[in-house]
């Protein structure tokens, strides 16, 4: 097992190793699929149609071919990537309910019912559960439903499969949906859609049970209690709790029962053959990407003991999942004996000889006989086994999906830079008119638009520069500011007189003096008086922001039309909508560097309190210094600050703080109180300065011809019309087909470094 256990690490290590190349290859065939769908809406929807050559050469681009090759592509490349992002080797335990797949399940993990259910007469897995070895972590962790999954993914299936249209929107729909009897469905299709009708409607009665548990977290179960999250309940009395509804995936951890094991998962499958919505594609998806093996379990009963129907249908379901590796290196058919007739056994074993292998049993499938429930045997017998054959198949597997997929890739990235070539000839030949007059008449019409828009707006600012405008407002939040500064200062600083004028006694008592208190506290009260004040920042900001927004609205709906242009998220401030403009018009094909700039400057303004407002203030709260910067010049408050170290002390030098503190409050609030004047000065600056280089600057009538050439269909989509249209379309198509084979022809060279990465 040991060497089996380092092969079996090593396929791991070279699985990861191939991640990053596959997500890459993933990543450019996306954006090729999302080029390709927008190929195909440009050669589609132009606005009316149009007579012409040109017109006809559109028509007959079929930009679905190169959608369906992306789409080739990604689907490869997903299953590529669902073997190299496994961490573990997983072996799938499948087969038709009944039949002792839970039974193999325990066997193989060491489990038993309470954690794996197995029983009698009815199906008993309801989930879909991974178990993975682990020496020392025992548990599970189960991936709970949301309230949307839930309904879109249990319940929709049930009313696709019934008609019954449309399917609840949210819980409290489905918990008084009026579903039919189960007696009162006939006619042909009752077998099967009676059992369907009678399960959801035992989810809906059970849904008080598991609702609370619709959250779509991860939890924690310990293995004593996994049960009920993975099982069908048991029949008994009182209500019945399907708290398994609730859950997307469980994942089990637990030590095997077998030495020297490897990285290793077990996936358990939910019974073929069930009675449950889309429970095949569920199964495939299943398979897919989750295992690397799977063993399907028979069990030949007096009624189960020839190869039926259903078991060729579980090996096609099987093959469909290996794609170009072998099945038969996938699929180990596990006849389970125990309990069984020897010759039920025996019947089986003929007709899998006879029937299912034929006569080259070389070439035939892998059958193993072996008693489920005897784990010794499981262990010894299927288990490494199927180790020791994985040890030697996992690399020709992963080696024949990798090749595949860089096949596939290779054959669809020709075909389309074929396409492409051909399309880039057709478009070259195609006689659009460039529309000119067009264009110069579009651009000086603009041109006025904006210039009328944004001097009406620059004269809004104006009107706020005036000497009897009042920003009623910031004046109250200057007010504001002033009334919770003083209280503060006549509260004792905020902590209080008494207590003020204690602490006060104290340090003159600690320093012998009262100056050093004295100076502390008129350092305080400076820094918090400068803080408190800030309050207006928000206003500021405010003000700051009214100016983009006024700015965005008057540059008008054509422009503002192109941040859309620039895809989602939408921005939502004004600020990122003027920055998104301009980088537009900056990185435009035909680009627009003066207008752009323009933006930028406007964007460029700083109205913040400590940037506008705090340099003066601090002129305003000199009075609070202890000392002068020079003393032997100026007078400082030292004297007035000097007091008896007694209480007496200590209250009079509170009364002189208080008065110095008040002062500097109220010559704050005359320093607040200039901002609006200041403000409206310079936005009305910043204003005029922005209306000149934007509509008047040297090169502006020749970047706005260039803005309505580049943008016309954004900012004028309801008018491209005939000729027009036929122009705007092919210039977007050239576009869309130059930017496909320069992305192609990178892709190429990403294939062949996937390729060396698969040997």
């Amino acid at each position: 097992m040991s060497d089996n256990k380092e092969r079996l690490d090593e396929v791991l290590r070279r699985r990861r190793a191939r991640l990053p190349v596959v997500d890459e290859q993933i990543r450019h065939w996306r954006r090729i699929h999302q080029l390709a769908m927008e190929l195909g809406g440009a050669v589609l929807d132009g606005g009316p149609p149009a007579d012409g050559p040109a017109q006809a050469m559109l028509n007959s681009l079929d930009a679905d071919a190169v959608v369906r090759a992306a789409q080739d592509c990604l689907e490869v490349l997903a299953t590529v990537r669902g073997r190299v992002s496994r961490g573990t080797v997983n072996i799938g335990v499948s087969g038709r309910a009944r039949n002792g797949k839970s039974t193999v399940l325990q066997s193989l993990s060491g489990l038993d019912d309470r954690q794996i259910p197995s029983g009698r007469g009815q199906p008993v897995t309801a989930v879909r559960s991974r178990i993975y070895h682990s020496a020392g972590d025992r548990g599970a962790r189960l991936t709970m439903h949301s309230e949307t999954s839930f309904l879109q993914d249990v319940i929709g299936p049930y009313h696709s499969e019934l008609g019954l249209l449309p399917a609840p929107r949210d819980l409290s729909d489905f918990a008084n949906y009026a579903y039919p009897r189960v007696d009162g469905v006939s006619g042909p299709e009752q077998p099967r859609l009676a059992p369907l009708l009678a399960r959801v409607r035992e989810a809906q009665d059970a849904l008080a049970t598991y609702r609370h548990c619709l959250t779509g977290e991860v939890r924690s179960v310990g293995l004593s209690d996994i049960r009920e999250w993975v099982a069908y309940p048991e029949a008994g009395q009182g209500p019945v709790k399907r708290p398994y509804l609730a859950v997307r995936d469980a994942a089990i951890t637990c030590p095997f029962p077998i030495e020297d094991v490897t990285s290793l998962g077990l996936v358990d499958m939910p019974g073929l053959g069930e009675l449950v919505p889309a429970a095949e594609t569920h199964h495939v998806e299943g398979l897919r990407h989750d295992v690397d093996f799977v063993i399907v379990v028979k069990r030949p009963t007096d009624t189960n003991a020839m190869w039926a129907k259903e078991d060729a249908d579980a090996l096609e379901l099987i093959a469909r999942v290996c794609g170009v590796a072998d099945v038969r290196d996938f699929t180990l058919i596990l006849v389970n004996t125990g309990e069984c007739l020897p010759e039920n056994v025996q019947a089986l074993g003929d007709d899998l000889c006879a029937r299912l292998n034929g006569a080259d049993a070389d070439r035939g499938y892998w059958v193993t006989f072996a008693d489920g429930a005897d784990r010794d045997i499981v262990r010894d017998e299927v288990l490494q086994p199927v180790l020791e054959h994985l040890a030697t198949a996992l690399p020709r597997m992963d080696e024949a999906v990798i090749n595949n997929a860089v096949a596939v890739c290779r054959d669809r990235t020709a075909r389309i830079l074929v396409q492409l070539a051909d399309w880039s000839d057709a478009l070259r030949s195609a006689a659009v008119p460039t529309a000119t007059e067009h264009v110069i008449a579009r651009a000086a019409a603009l041109r006025e638009e904006v210039a009328a828009s944004v001097q009406a707006w620059v004269d809004t600012l104006r009107e706020r520069t005036a000497d009897d405008y009042e920003d009623t407002e910031y004046f109250a939040r200057v007010t504001e500011v002033h009334q919770d500064v003083r209280e503060w200062v006549v509260s004792g600083f905020g902590e209080g007189v008494e207590a003020w004028q204690r602490r006060a006694l104290n340090r003159f008592r600690v320093d012998r003096a009262s100056l050093p208190f004295a100076f502390t506290q008129l350092n305080g009260a400076r820094v918090e008086i400068a803080r408190r004040c800030s309050a207006v920042d928000d206003l500021l900001t405010q003000r700051r922001d009214e100016f983009w927004t006024g700015l965005v609205t008057a540059l008008g709906p054509r422009l503002t039309r192109l941040v859309d242009k620039a895809g989602p998220p939408r921005p939502v401030r004004p600020q990122d909508s003027l920055m998104t403009l301009a980088r537009v018009l900056r990185e435009a094909s035909d680009p627009c560097p003066t207008l752009a700039e323009t933006l930028e400057v406007a964007l460029d303004i700083r109205l913040d309190y400590h940037t506008r407002v705090l340099p003066r203030l601090r002129r305003a709260l000199d009075v609070l210094f202890p000392e002068p910067d020079d003393p032997f010049r100026e007078a400082g408050p030292t004297s007035l600050l000097s007091v008896p170290r007694t209480a007496d002390g200590a209250e009079l030098l509170l009364e002189r703080i208080t008065q110095l503190a008040r002062q500097a409050a109220y010559d704050a609030q005359g320093v607040l109180a200039q901002e609006p004047a200041a403000t409206a000065q310079a936005l009305f600056a910043y204003g005029e300065q922005f209306e000149d280089a934007f509509v008047r600057s040297e090169s502006s009538e020749a970047e706005f011809r260039r803005l309505v050439s580049g943008f016309h269909g954004h900012m004028w989509p309801g008018d491209l019309t005939g000729k027009r249209a036929v122009t705007e379309r092919v210039r977007h198509v050239r576009s869309l087909v130059t930017t496909l084979r320069g992305l192609l022809t990178d892709m190429d060279q990403h294939v062949t470094g996937t390729e060396e990465v698969g040997r």
